[in-house]
Order: structure tokens, then C-alpha cells, then sequence
């Protein structure tokens, strides 16, 4: 294949296409702002929607239920397999959530929520069960956070230190008001259950 055929939006459709693309991977998202029509005709012929958050940062595609003129579902294979997540991640999740939602009423200057190793350790230390090895409590939190980072929900921030990370505003689009409320529920009732 030529490298002349190559469309000059397809570095931002392989991103799209590996998971979110993010504001701050500067080169790809301006070639996304400069082709947007283009790539979300691309898109919804290949089956495929976008999602874009612009004032947000962020963009993710999705895959929505198609039908053809006569109403018929088509049919077309999953572009990702959908994870469930386990309990621990769903409250981390769930968790991080609110956290947004706070920082968003209560600062109007900052932008960017962010939080410390140990914050996020506070906050699921009510929510996980107790353990008498501290250090075996703490592996744990730290790999939910690792998970949680690469489900791109998190993001490590290496500049301010190994231990401070950003809030990422794509999980208001994964976790709205309405789904939060409804994951609370379910979580409470998880909760109850496992007691």
C-alpha cells in the first residue's frame, strides 16, 4: 500500500480504535479537531459512533445497536469485549466519580482534579474489606489504582511525583448521574449481601 492513500485523519482513527483519545496527546487530537466530519462519516460506516467531549478533552468511540431500513438488527462483530468490572474497581470507580463531581462544584479556576496515592487509599479503606496485613491492604489498593489507570480513568502524573494522578473527566461519560445513582444501589445491595 502507498503511504499517499493513507486518509491524513487515520492517526487519530487508530487511537480511537486502541481506546479514548485525550486532549492532551496534542498531535492527535488537533489532526482529530481538523477532520472531524470526516472521521465521523468514517466511523458510522464502519458501524462505529463518536463520542466527543471537546470543553472536556476527550473522545471514545462506540459501538451502537444498527438496524437496517426495514428495522432489522445488523448484525456486526463487537470491536472490544465488554469486561464486567469486579466489585473493587466498581467502587474505585464509583468513588473517583464523585470525587469529580465535588471537585467540579467547588473549583472554578482549576481544571484538572487531582489526587494523591493516599487520598484514593482513604477513600476505599471504608469500602474494601478489612485486613490485618497493612502492607498486603495497601498491594491490594495499588493495583486496583493500577487497573483503574489503565482503564484510562486515571491518570499518572509523574511531573508533580509517583504518587499524585488526575481524575480523568471521561468518567463522567462512562459513570453519568443517572448510572451513578444506580451502581450506588447496586453496590449497596453487593454490600449487604456479602455481610
Amino acid at each position: 500500500m502507498r503511504g499517499s492513500s493513507v486518509e491524513p485523519f487515520a492517526p487519530a482513527v487508530i487511537k480511537l480504535l486502541q481506546g479514548p483519545l485525550f486532549s492532551d496527546d496534542a498531535q492527535t487530537w488537533n489532526v482529530l479537531l481538523r477532520h472531524l466530519d470526516q472521521i465521523r462519516i468514517h466511523c458510522a460506516k464502519i458501524g462505529l459512533e463518536l463520542h466527543m467531549q471537546e470543553e472536556d478533552g476527550f473522545a471514545y468511540l462506540i459501538q451502537p445497536d444498527l438496524e437496517n431500513e426495514e428495522g432489522q438488527v445488523v448484525e456486526l462483530p463487537r470491536l472490544t469485549r465488554r469486561i464486567p468490572l469486579n466489585y473493587p474497581t466498581t467502587v474505585l470507580c464509583v468513588l473517583l466519580r464523585e470525587q469529580l463531581l465535588q471537585f467540579e462544584a467547588s473549583n472554578l479556576e482549576s481544571t484538572t482534579c487531582i489526587l494523591t496515592r493516599g487520598q484514593i487509599h482513604e477513600l476505599l479503606m471504608h469500602f474494601l474489606p478489612e485486613r490485618s496485613n497493612e502492607l498486603l491492604e495497601q498491594s491490594k489498593m495499588d493495583a486496583l489504582i493500577s487497573r483503574v489507570v489503565d482503564l484510562g480513568f486515571l491518570k499518572r502524573l509523574p511531573k508533580l511525583g509517583p504518587d499524585y494522578f488526575e481524575v480523568r473527566r471521561i468518567l463522567k461519560a462512562k459513570i453519568d448521574a443517572d448510572r451513578l445513582v444506580e451502581i450506588k444501589e447496586r453496590l449497596q445491595h453487593y454490600g449487604a449481601s456479602e455481610e
